[in-house]
């Protein structure tokens, strides 16, 4: 499972420009350095539409057409990427809505209960990560609002993030993105990471709290003000 992630870049253009996607002079500037990024909120994916990437906000938490009302997207943050391409909330999606999730990291958290301490997956280099993903188009039938999106696609964890956890969003090279965007099938590109794409760091406790959102999350508590160990 993918339940926190972060966005650092300092300007959204580097997105943008990293993957060729048209970037909208509004959401540029609204965009700001995310460090705590929950579900439910806007975040930025990349989709292509008639052969052209473009940079649009979307929801986290998918919330396919056919759905009553838009809270089954808090259950639906995550896709199995094993069962993705049958699942009646993702076939859809994965059909013909595929997008990409910028990330520079994303957390888990290990530790006994009551004492859980959140870890930050992240290239050596903290440069970008691309996130395989899915998203939609709710029409809310009351107000006529049109919502877009979107879910990350999971796979079995890799040799690092199993130290801490099962599984782990499936991590795109930047060579695969037209692949995953634009081919028939593209499940064989659902696999673990390469054990040397990332490493771990030890985070914050206060990323418990999705008001939480301050570059002071990547790095862990004062021990003697909190009494925790580090872990690496």
């Amino acid at each position: 499972m993918c339940g926190r992630f972060t966005l650092t870049v300092s300007h959204l253009a580097e997105v943008a420009e990293a993957v060729g996607a048209w970037l909208s002079p509004d959401l540029a500037a609204e965009y700001r350095p995310r460090f705590n990024v929950a579900p439910t909120q806007r975040h930025p994916i990349v989709r292509a539409d008639a052969g052209r990437r473009e940079l649009v906000p979307a929801h986290w938490g998918l919330v396919p057409a056919f759905a009553k009302d838009r809270s089954i997207g808090h259950r639906l943050i995550n896709a199995r990427g094993e069962s993705v391409a049958e699942k009646p909330a993702f076939r859809a999606a994965y059909r013909s809505r595929r997008c990409v999730v910028p990330a520079d990291g994303f957390y888990e958290w290990t530790g006994p209960k009551g004492a859980r301490q959140p870890v930050w997956f992240h290239a050596p280099d903290r440069s970008l990560l691309w996130l395989a993903g899915l998203f939609a188009m709710w029409t809310d039938r009351a107000t006529g609002e049109v919502l877009t999106t979107f879910t990350i696609v999971t796979t079995a964890a890799n040799e690092v993030v199993a130290k801490v956890h099962a599984r782990m969003p499936a991590v795109l090279g930047t060579v695969d993105v037209s692949e995953w965007l634009e081919a028939a099938d593209p499940k064989a590109l659902l696999v673990p990471a390469p054990v040397a794409r990332l490493v771990a760091s030890p985070a914050s406790c206060r990323l418990n709290s999705p008001r939480e959102d301050d570059a002071d999350l990547l790095a862990p508590d004062d021990p003697r003000a909190r009494g925790q160990r580090a872990l690496f």
